[in-house]
């Protein structure tokens, strides 16, 4: 890739984490506009302001949330900032870019899956028994039993499972931080099996399986990836716009069902302040309803029409 792309050197920028981050977000918004990868790159520094407003309402559309589609159209604003101050765009484009607005927070909330919904997921994944079957079954336990992050589900690597230990090592956790994430026994066993078709040898934990079942080793997933899989595999059920971090979502929102405390819950997902985690909480919304469902004004609890 050219070095003195705006693309490239935007990403330069940036933290190694914040790099991976980014790019995927990018690539996704590439794939969903049918980009060829060739030359991808150059087109965002020419994204204008009928275009980014395109992008922006296609996000919302997908269901990403309103933090995901600031981040992803700073990043366009930036690399388009980038490719004025190297002459390769006017500055007309990039003050354009700037009057669009901010997606308000809440205009997109996340939902966590229902029990039923979880088991509906199962069950349809068990009835592939493909190698590639097996692999998407495992990584689909992996992020409902762990609350992984897509970016550090892909990061993980085989070293760093220990089956004795029923353990992941996350190594490039969010903020650069690690952690040891446990595994419920059903996520254990679900990896056993995908092991029985990866095998033990190094590299990547979930890896590209080609045709005629050769899995390659060298041939991580990518985020953008993790994405696809996780909003066709639900759509198939019956249940649209269900993005990788709705996942995680209803990890954290089982844990809080099931009493576990937040600074628990907390650190299970990997949240540096607790505040966070109670973003996610969604276990109000149905006492409220309940709540509602319940609210009487006389003194037999009858309800007034």
């Amino acid at each position: 890739m050219d070095t003195a792309c705006p693309y490239t050197l935007y990403l330069g920028r940036l933290a190694p984490n914040s790099q991976r981050s980014i790019a995927s977000q990018l690539n996704s918004i590439a794939e969903l506009l049918n980009w060829p990868e060739q030359g991808r790159a150059d087109l965002f520094a020419g994204i204008d302001y009928q275009q980014a407003s395109h992008i922006q309402a296609l996000l919302l559309k997908k269901g990403w949330s309103a933090r995901s589609i600031n981040r992803a159209m700073a990043a366009i604003r930036n690399i388009v900032k980038i490719a004025v101050m190297s002459g390769k765009a006017p500055e007309m484009q990039a003050l354009q870019l700037q009057t669009i607005s901010k997606v308000k927070h809440g205009s997109h909330r996340g939902t966590p899956l229902s029990v039923i919904q979880v088991e509906k997921l199962f069950d349809t994944l068990s009835r592939n028994d493909s190698l590639i079957g097996i692999r998407d079954s495992t990584i689909f336990s992996v992020l409902l039993g762990t609350g992984l992050r897509r970016s550090e589900l892909v990061a993980l690597s085989y070293a760093d499972y220990s089956p004795e230990n029923k353990t992941l090592f996350i190594r490039q956790g969010k903020g650069n931080k690690s952690r040891i994430v446990y595994l419920p026994d059903w996520v254990k066993r679900s990896v056993s099996q995908w092991l029985t078709i990866r095998g033990t040898g190094r590299g990547p934990l979930f890896v590209r399986i080609a045709r005629g079942g050769h899995v390659q080793l060298e041939s991580p997933l990518s985020a953008s990836f993790i994405y696809s899989l996780v909003r066709k595999t639900l759509a198939s059920i019956g249940v649209e716009g269900v993005s990788p971090h709705d996942l995680r979502r209803t990890f954290i929102t089982r844990l809080l069902e099931q009493n576990v405390d937040l600074n628990t819950a907390r650190q299970m997902a990997g949240h540096a302040d607790v505040s966070t985690t109670v973003v996610y909480d969604k276990r109000h919304e149905k006492v409220m309803k309940a709540a509602a469902a319940n609210l009487a004004y006389d003194s037999n609890g009858d309800k007034h029409e």
